[in-house]
């Protein structure tokens, strides 16, 4: 069994090519997960006068070969509605309002979703890459 020197050099050149390429994979998908999060969030968040929902945004971070997705929403008071909080009145706690965790509860779906649509999107780079 042998092999053609060039096609050594072929495959090299594919390599280095993915290689360069995984940035931009990277990135998309990064972004594909945090639109979706984003959409999956403002679908659960509940509405008054729509402004938590309306007020959702994400931003991608880069640090080395790691991407961050940090998902926010800058009211003030949606921490609130994540985790729930205490019903005051006249000084006194009444009572106690349950969290919706739309936030955690789409974070953990994310999570699970996430690697599966890294591992498609590098699979169909490859594909082009290398043929077949």
């Amino acid at each position: 069994m042998g092999f053609e020197f060039s096609e050594m050099k072929l495959m090299k050149q594919n390599l280095i090519e993915l290689n360069k390429m995984s940035h931009v994979i990277h990135l998309k998908v990064a972004k594909r997960v945090a639109q979706l999060a984003i959409r999956k969030v403002k679908k659960m968040t509940p509405i008054d006068t729509g402004d938590l929902r309306n007020n959702w945004k994400y931003h991608i971070v880069k640090k080395g070969d790691t991407y961050t997705i940090l998902i926010y929403n800058q009211l003030n008071y949606a921490s609130w509605i994540e985790n729930g909080h205490r019903i005051v009145i006249a000084g006194k706690t009444v009572g106690w309002v349950e969290g919706k965790f739309m936030l955690k509860l789409t974070k953990d779906e994310m999570d699970r979703i996430a690697p599966n649509m890294w591992k498609i999107e590098v699979e169909k780079e490859m594909r082009r890459i290398f043929g077949s």
